[in-house]
């Protein structure tokens, strides 16, 4: 298949949503040729186009540069595509799923950035602006789309309850296979010493504080070296937040064997975070083999990895997060138990299923494509021709029978 990849920015990756876009371009290439069109260094293979950053620290501290939808870039490649996959619903993402469906090529628009974790990356915590940032996500960027791609069932409910009425496949950013064949995991000794790892952006939805504070809090505290891996705007913070408690912490971006080191060495993974759409740091600490304590948050399906129910703590509260991990640095049984469920979990995520499920999709939007109906022009000024219309029912392969496939009702 000949893919257009659009996603703003492409180098330099801090955000879940563009480590996936990479991954997934890098699996695809494999057997399909794959154009990305971004922002950033030219390459092969790739269209770069004009970028620009908002005046927010947030994004220029997280790396992501937007892309400018210039026309006279996309027109040519969008032409010679079978299938166009837009990553980001930003002004590139809106021109994009238009341009596509006035050309007539099928489009897979994806959901990797929710606007809560928007919002509260520059300090907004505002549901009514939240609510308004989805319908108008929805109406100029989702429902334009073939069919729409989500890392879990929980994105695909959020954009159920905001309307989307296009096919919604849910796909995992899954695990790479070689980080699930990770090595035994260690049981540590009673009286420590104890490794906790935390995984992520160093950014205000992480709530990389509040793993500090418990740890501040707790008997074992003495015993406790704390690991925050990541790269964020809020790295000299939680740096001075962690000193002022007097505890040994590394805290800042690692590299990638150092990374494999700390898996290893690990006895126990923290997620405070109260804003995703799948939890991609949990995942690869489960494939690891690490207990999951996970954040008890209504908007976070990285909940349902957590360990068991005693591995779960209150979103936000370090008192209890204190409480959760005295317990269970006093019972390294049960942490031998979860590493174990931990395991067999991430299994189920192996990143070479959801490459297969990508392509399922864009084959059967491209089986679609001589289906379109001719017509007048709907509300957007985009001929009917353009529209998407139902995916006939394809059964899934056997390999990918764990896959959900999520198909809203049609407006």
């Amino acid at each position: 298949m000949r893919i257009a990849y659009v996603t703003d920015t492409y180098d330099d990756a801090i955000a879940g949503g563009v480590v996936t876009a990479i991954r997934f371009v890098e699996a695809l290439r494999r057997r399909h040729d794959v154009t990305v069109l971004a922002t950033g260094a030219p390459a092969p293979g790739k269209v770069v186009l004009p970028g620009f950053q908002v005046p927010v620290r947030a994004m220029r501290e997280n790396h992501f540069t937007f892309a400018w939808p210039s026309h006279a870039l996309l027109e040519p490649v969008f032409s010679c595509s079978d299938v166009v996959h837009v990553n980001f619903p930003f002004l590139l993402g809106f021109a994009a799923v238009r341009l596509a469906r006035s050309l007539g090529v099928p489009t897979v628009a994806a959901f990797h950035v929710q606007a809560e974790n928007l919002l509260r990356s520059i300090g907004l915590h505002s549901p009514l602006l939240a609510r308004w940032v989805y319908r108008v996500w929805v109406r100029g960027f989702f429902q334009l789309a073939d069919v729409v791609v989500c890392p879990s069932a929980f994105a695909a409910n959020v954009l159920k309850r905001f309307g989307v009425s296009v096919p919604i496949w849910v796909v995992s950013n899954g695990i790479a296979a070689s980080r699930l064949c990770g090595g035994r995991y260690t049981v540590p000794a009673r009286g420590g010493p104890y490794v906790l790892l935390c995984l992520g952006r160093l950014a205000r939805e992480q709530r990389q504080e509040v793993v500090i504070d418990a740890v501040a809090r707790c008997r074992h505290r003495g015993q406790i070296r704390l690991v925050l891996a990541g790269a964020g705007p809020l790295e000299q913070f939680l740096r001075r937040r962690a000193a002022r408690s007097g505890l040994a912490a590394e805290i800042g971006h690692v590299s990638d064997a150092r990374l494999e080191q700390l898996f290893a060495q690990a006895h126990l993974f923290v997620h405070a975070s109260e804003v995703e759409l799948e939890g991609m740091a949990v995942l690869e600490a489960m494939a690891a083999g690490l207990p999951v304590l996970v954040a008890d948050a209504p908007d976070s399906p990285a909940r349902r990895f957590a360990s068991g129910p005693q591995f779960l703590f209150r979103p936000g509260d370090a008192s209890d997060l204190a409480e959760h991990l005295d317990r269970l640095l006093d019972a390294p049984e049960s942490l031998a138990e979860a590493s174990g469920r931990s395991r067999e979990q991430a299994v189920q995520h192996d990143f070479r299923r959801s490459v297969r499920s990508l392509e399922h999709i864009y084959e059967a939007i491209i089986a679609d494509r001589g289906r379109r109906a001719a017509g007048s022009r709907d509300t957007f000024g985009v001929p009917v021709a353009a529209r998407p219309v139902p995916i006939p029912k394809i059964a899934a392969p056997p390999e990918l029978a764990h896959e959900t496939v999520v198909r809203s009702r049609r407006a």
